[in-house]
């Protein structure tokens, strides 16, 4: 969905938040409180979000330490401060305790993931039981019953992006789908 009279890219982007939100039922009913951010950038996903829902705090980890500054820096020009804050973390290996959030949020850096088990098992782990797990990220196609991988085409194609980004092998919504049912989603 684009409207026509689309122009402004950080509005695009607060659209994107809010559809996926609104897509992901996270708009009905109990609003998130309490959210982590995974590969937060400078942390434009969880100002919002914290902006947007009445008492909701978000914690944003990103790898990156001028991410983490620049994203506490925004949140404190934009008086957030007390409810959105960033840091260096390891999304393969969160500081958090168990259950600590009820929204673990992920936009596009799932792909940037080398063990994608791993991330989910993290995000599941971090998010509290009955909470919600987003996760927005690259995906190659799913494969056909009984089709082995995908073609060697495509896997050239796939490895060229890869090398550009400095990403990890992808995997597709299908793959996603069957972590997430293994750590019980």
């Amino acid at each position: 969905y684009v409207p026509e009279d689309r122009t402004d890219h950080q509005q695009a982007q607060v659209d994107l938040i809010d559809e996926v939100l609104k897509w992901s039922g996270a708009d009905d009913g109990e609003p998130p409180r309490k959210v982590v951010d995974v590969g937060c950038g400078i942390g434009g996903s969880s100002r919002h979000i914290a902006s947007k829902y009445d008492g909701c705090t978000a914690r944003g980890i990103t790898l990156s330490p001028y991410q983490a500054q620049r994203g506490n820096e925004l949140a404190a020009e934009r008086g957030l401060a007390d409810r959105a804050s960033f840091q260096v973390a390891d999304a393969l290996d969160m500081p958090f305790g168990d259950g600590e959030f009820d929204l673990a949020w992920s936009l596009e850096s799932g792909e940037h993931m080398p063990d994608k088990k791993k991330f989910v098992g993290e995000l599941m782990r971090v998010v509290r039981p009955g909470g919600r797990v987003i996760i927005v990220t690259w995906c190659h196609r799913d494969l056909e019953k009984g089709e082995p991988s995908l073609s060697r085409k495509e896997e050239r194609i796939l490895a060229k992006i890869n090398r550009a980004y400095y990403l990890p092998r992808w995997c597709s919504v299908d793959d996603y789908v069957k972590i997430l049912e293994g750590e019980g989603a």
